[in-house]
């Protein structure tokens, strides 16, 4: 009995689930020629993998073997194009014919060529190689304009970023939806990495700690940079991004503040990354203008206990110069609890600043909602036009490819006015969450401050204001509106109903 080996494949599931099964189809009736043929089957190659992608691992290993073994005389496969489907793997099997005196057999086709084959059996076989190659030219270019049509319509067409899953709805819909866990994560990565005291590898390491989440550093740094988070999908054959409306977690101003930092890193290496350096990137030097920049000492004592201290100075990058600024982080601290002090505002007069604020709103709303209807409108307007189009098409005035060109430009038009309503309604909202906050560092921000996180206290220091100076022994700051009128008239007359709220200071010095 002569010896042979099959050679089984798909390329997709779908292959799988429309007519070229393995196992109750290709394996049982290659099983069975090989039996009437009179063939021992020594091996079987059963692997599902693209003939078009660079190495077939399996296919190779089928070569190998069958070279090797010279009791092997035959190859058998369903069809050509399940055997090969480039011409590259067509001139490998034609080598097992001619140089290995190998039969090639395929099941289907009803196809036999040995060494000895000549015309029609080998002109059978170069049309058959010919046009497999075709079929895979034909399903890359649907599975390309499959793509398109899905990064079009907002959909993602491949495997969910960190913070979601890709989840199957039916046979035909797919969507995209939030992981709980992983999603606040991925929101906690941002905020720890806005705050500038944090490289890759101690941010991994920080997760690690603090959640139990193990993954490599590179991995944060795809996630920081991966703009899905904010409603878009990059794709890189075209280097271009596309709208999505799957649901978003992370702020877009907190996306963008990372990136931001990112570029920062990028450019020069940061000798204390990942220490946490409260007041990193938020003061310059006020003689020579140059950045203040983080140190780390420290002291050892006589019984070996070692004590480690954070120190600010100027990094003396435009030349020393006198007075040259050097301040404790502790002393720092201190000095600027001291700031939430001078912008205290007596409890009792907390409601009637909050009443103020929100009266102020009143032209912010006008306009909200102006811009509301607009972008209702729009998105109206365009769905008309997408029903219209239908309707063109369906009489035939236009073609499939000009209604699928037209609707997919005023979808994402659609898209684009959805998102401009969802940041309108988020930005009314926030308002008043910052209205209420910025109160409550008024009435309490010594305590809040004093017991916050670093990155805490970044952010706290970041709506008290801007401009942060260091002088010497001394910091200057210049203080944002409400904070800038409550500080200056912490004088006696503090809350005279009367004060003029529109009012020019100067920056305070403390």
């Amino acid at each position: 009995m002569r010896k042979a080996v099959l050679l089984a494949r798909v390329s997709t599931k779908r292959q799988e689930d429309e007519g070229l099964s393995l196992e109750e189809i290709q394996l049982p009736e290659m099983r069975e020629y090989a039996e009437l043929h009179d063939f021992e089957v020594v091996k079987e190659y059963v692997f599902s993998e693209s003939a078009d992608r660079g190495i077939r691992l399996k296919f190779n290993e089928m070569m190998d073997f069958v070279k090797k073994n010279k009791d092997v005389e035959a190859v058998i496969a369903f069809r050509v194009d399940r055997a090969t489907r480039n011409f590259a793997d067509a001139v490998m099997m034609d080598n097992l014919r001619l140089e290995y005196d190998k039969e090639l057999h395929f099941v289907h086709d009803r196809l036999v060529i040995t060494k000895q084959s000549v015309g029609r059996d080998i002109t059978d076989w170069d049309t058959k190689v010919y046009l497999a190659k075709q079929l895979i030219n034909r399903l890359k270019e649907d599975a390309h304009n499959t793509r398109y049509s899905k990064l079009r319509d907002g959909e993602l067409p491949g495997i969910a970023p960190y913070g979601y899953k890709n989840e199957t709805l039916d046979k035909r819909n797919k969507t995209v939806t939030v992981v709980p866990f992983k999603s606040n994560i991925a929101l906690k990565t941002f905020e720890l990495y806005s705050t500038g005291t944090f490289s890759y590898k101690s941010l991994a390491k920080r997760m690690k700690q603090d959640y139990g989440v193990h993954m490599p550093w590179s991995s944060f740094g795809t996630i920081l940079k991966n703009r899905f988070y904010i409603g878009e999908i990059y794709d890189k054959a075209t280097d271009a991004y596309y709208p999505h409306d799957y649901e978003q977690f992370i702020p877009y101003e907190l996306f963008w503040q990372v990136q931001d930092v990112i570029e920062g890193h990028g450019k020069k290496k940061i000798k204390y990354a990942g220490l946490p350096f409260t007041y990193r990137g938020l003061m310059h030097c006020k003689v020579c203008g140059c950045a203040i920049t983080p140190e780390q000492k420290t002291k050892t004592q006589k019984n070996g206990n070692e004590h480690h201290y954070a120190y600010y100075h100027c990094t003396g990058k435009r030349g020393k110069h006198k007075d040259m600024a050097w301040m404790e982080e502790k002393d720092l601290d201190k000095i600027l609890g001291q700031l939430f002090d001078e912008c205290k505002i007596p409890e009792s007069e907390l409601p009637r600043l909050e009443q103020t604020l929100k009266e102020a709103h009143g032209g912010k709303v006008k306009f909200n909602r102006e811009q509301v209807g607009y972008y209702n409108n729009e998105i109206a307007k365009l769905q008309k036009r997408i029903e219209a189009a239908y309707e063109d098409k369906c009489d035939g005035s236009i073609t499939q490819a000009e209604y699928d060109k037209v609707r997919a430009e005023w979808r994402q038009k659609q898209k684009f006015a959805e998102r401009k309503l969802a940041r309108l309604s988020q930005t009314d909202e926030q308002y008043y969450i910052t209205v209420t906050y910025l109160l409550e560092i008024a009435a309490h921000g010594k305590e809040l401050f004093e017991h916050a996180e670093p990155n805490e206290k970044r952010e706290l220091i970041g709506l008290l204001g801007q401009n942060l100076f260091l002088d010497g022994n001394t910091v200057q700051i210049t203080l944002y509106k409400p904070f800038s009128d409550i500080a200056s008239c912490l004088d006696g007359s503090v809350w005279l109903r009367g004060l003029d709220s529109n009012q020019a200071l100067l920056p305070p010095k403390i």
